[in-house]
């Protein structure tokens, strides 16, 4: 007799198809792949509100759509506490949740015997645009997470290390994959009067961590007489998004949130160079896919970004003059931005890659299955 296909929920995200981050991004990649490739039964809970269109399925994914609260720090676990109260009547063999703020909401799956699986995200604590309060509870749900999960996923080595010395808590390194549905397109070219390889790129929500102000101000600094255009906005504005905005000039455009995938790849594909300024967390999407489109990768001197980029990618720090020095040192050297990107590319092709990340997920999935029964 043939064994029954395993039964995943995944929880924390905002849903499928993919509308806002990284996270979301993972959930539908992984989870169609699942299906595809590995024969499981996965229901993906989706945020109600993000969705005008609520097929049934995406991908071969079930997609159940709960209504969530809405409000900063509050509509992830409201959405997750009621995604686990629908999860408990249904007969799922695990449950894969995202960010470890959700931790302390999952505990009835665990009484009735479901075991989680969590995904760590980064350092969610080290975030500036949380509150006193706020850190204190992101670290406290770390450790909370780290104690209690069946099974944690890292997705970058030095994140597992962080765990290990950390919490003393081992865990599974999977990342993510660089491949982007959608295609290619030259519109964003045109919608925001660019020339291929004659703009710089930054795509990342505005938060001070994201050091979009550092990228801004060195990219003045070097005077280089092309366009800094930067994707992407805050769901929330502060005194600090008002002075990020406030820098905008001719040479640097704030043009917000651009969701078409084709012209979102168009315009990695075509930039001069992709300044990344993330180094809270481990793995960043937004990072692999500007590699898998040939991207070369200026980026914030930090051991989750040199361990993904490697030779794809050249480093500076946050001081004054850093950023500055390495963009006028590549602005005019075309064959040495054509070796990083082309390093770029290649390091995504080979090591970040959503059939093997999907393989491991399920490689997990099962073990974890395996112990519960």
């Amino acid at each position: 007799m043939s064994e029954r296909p395993l039964r995943v929920a995944i929880l924390g995200g905002r849903g499928v198809p993919a509308n806002y981050s990284g996270f979301d991004t993972l959930i539908e990649e992984l989870s169609a792949r699942l299906v595809a490739r590995h024969g499981m039964e996965v229901t993906v809970y989706c945020r109600r509100h993000y969705y005008e269109q609520r097929p049934a399925m995406h991908r071969g994914v079930r997609c159940v759509y709960l209504r969530a609260g809405r409000g900063k720090g509050v509509e992830s676990v409201y959405h997750t506490s009621r995604s686990v109260l629908h999860a408990m009547f249904r007969r799922f063999d695990l449950a894969f949740v995202v960010d470890p703020a959700n931790a302390p909401f999952v505990w009835p799956l665990r009484l009735l015997g479901t075991p989680t699986v969590f995904h760590t995200d980064g350092l969610g604590w080290m975030r500036s645009k949380w509150s006193g309060f706020a850190r204190r509870y992101y670290r406290w749900v770390e450790g909370l997470c780290a104690r209690t999960a069946t099974a944690l996923v890292t997705d970058a080595r030095a994140m597992q290390r962080y765990y290990e010395t950390t919490w003393r808590r081992e865990s599974t390194m999977l990342t993510y994959g660089s491949e982007s549905q959608g295609g290619v397109s030259v519109e964003g070219l045109a919608r925001f009067s660019l020339r291929p390889r004659d703009y710089y790129l930054v795509v990342a929500r505005l938060e001070p961590e994201n050091n979009a102000e550092c990228l801004v101000r060195e990219y003045l600094a070097a005077e280089l007489g092309r366009p800094l255009l930067i994707v992407g906005g805050a769901r929330y504005r502060t005194a600090f998004h008002e002075r990020l905005l406030a820098m905008a000039c001719d040479h640097v455009r704030f043009v917000g949130g651009v969701y078409e995938p084709a012209v979102l790849n168009g315009l990695y594909a075509n930039c001069r160079a992709y300044l990344h300024g993330h180094e809270v967390g481990g793995t960043n999407p937004g990072l692999l896919r500007a590699m898998a489109h040939g991207a070369p990768v200026l980026a914030v001197d930090c051991e989750f970004n040199r361990e993904v980029a490697q030779d794809g990618g050249r480093y500076f720090g946050k001081a004054a003059g850093e950023g500055k020095a390495l963009l006028r040192a590549l602005d005019g050297d075309d064959a040495a931005l054509a070796a990083i990107g082309a390093a770029a590319k290649s390091r995504a092709a080979t090591a970040y890659r959503w059939d093997d990340v999907a393989d491991g997920y399920a490689a997990l999935f099962r073990s974890v299955a395996r112990q519960r029964s």
